[in-house]
């Protein structure tokens, strides 16, 4: 069994995949953008995708971190995701199901969650170690919810209701992604947009940058903005922790984006995602 230490390990980097990787290079490359933009599992805008690399300079927040943000912020230039440590017993596999694949489900062990230590939107510090005891789906998108957010926080609203008699045991945790508006607000479009204001286990957490970024780094976000541009794109992940405060499971939203770029998904699809993350955090409580 892990060892109950301190929140400082950082998350095992999975396999590749173009739409929820964790990487420590700058971001995807315009060739896996475009592939995942054609499987539908990424929301970045096509005209970004065809005009990033020759209209503006990239910033790599979530890996690497540039000087062409706003001037110099006394940040690292790069960094690196470090080695994963070994764990003593390996975890216990959840049974495949075709929910499982839809999801991209994947078992990451029982080493302890990175440490994170952020404001919730009410303006109160929020420390993951607070949560020990419960079950915490954490997850990523941005504050002004021009992401995956429309879709993913309707998938957090339904997967509260579908969480029944767990739904006390259970909470919902979203870091923002947008290095462009790290503002804490008690109505921040990434809780009204979906439906989640006002819920009292779900919290929106912000920060500094030079705090929410190694929560970035650490849990495998990559993101990239334009130095001249406020267009943000990130992978998609979302963490499952359990009452020990372990990470457990990682399974990968996914969206569509139509000409005029708006990001959705069927009624049926968010509402079959939801299924898995209700059935993922049930089957973590204690």
């Amino acid at each position: 069994m892990s060892n109950e230490a301190e929140d400082s390990h950082t998350v095992p980097s999975p396999a590749p995949d173009a739409s929820s990787t964790p990487t420590s290079s700058p971001g995807l490359d315009e060739a896996d953008r475009a592939a995942a933009l054609r499987a539908g599992r990424t929301p970045v805008s096509p005209k970004f995708i065809l005009g990033a690399i020759a209209a503006f300079a990239v910033l790599g927040l979530g890996g690497a971190l540039l000087q062409h943000f706003d001037g110099n912020l006394g940040l690292p230039t790069s960094t690196t995701l470090a080695p994963s440590s070994t764990t003593t017993l390996a975890p216990e596999p959840l049974q495949e199901s075709p929910l499982d694949e839809f999801m991209g489900l994947k078992d990451i062990g029982f080493q302890n969650a990175p440490g994170i230590a952020l404001t919730s939107q009410n303006g109160h510090p929020w420390n993951l170690r607070d949560d020990r005891g419960k079950v915490v789906v954490l997850a990523f998108y941005n504050a002004i919810c021009n992401d995956i957010c429309p879709v993913l926080g309707s998938e957090i609203a339904q997967a509260r209701a579908l969480l029944g008699t767990h739904a006390t045991k259970v909470d919902f945790v979203i870091v923002n992604t947008d290095p462009h508006d790290l503002r804490v607000s008690r109505t921040p479009r990434a809780l009204s947009v979906p439906g989640l204001a006002g819920a009292k286990d779900v919290r929106f957490v912000t920060g500094p940058l030079a705090k929410i970024n190694p929560v970035w780094i650490h849990y495998g976000i990559s993101i990239e903005t334009g130095k001249k541009t406020p267009v943000v794109t990130h992978n998609n992940i979302v963490y499952f922790i359990d009452p020990r405060g372990r990470l457990r499971v990682q399974v990968d939203p996914f969206a569509s984006e139509n000409r005029s770029g708006a990001v959705g998904l069927s009624a049926s699809d968010i509402h079959r995602f939801a299924l898995g993350i209700s059935r993922v955090a049930g089957s973590l409580v204690k």
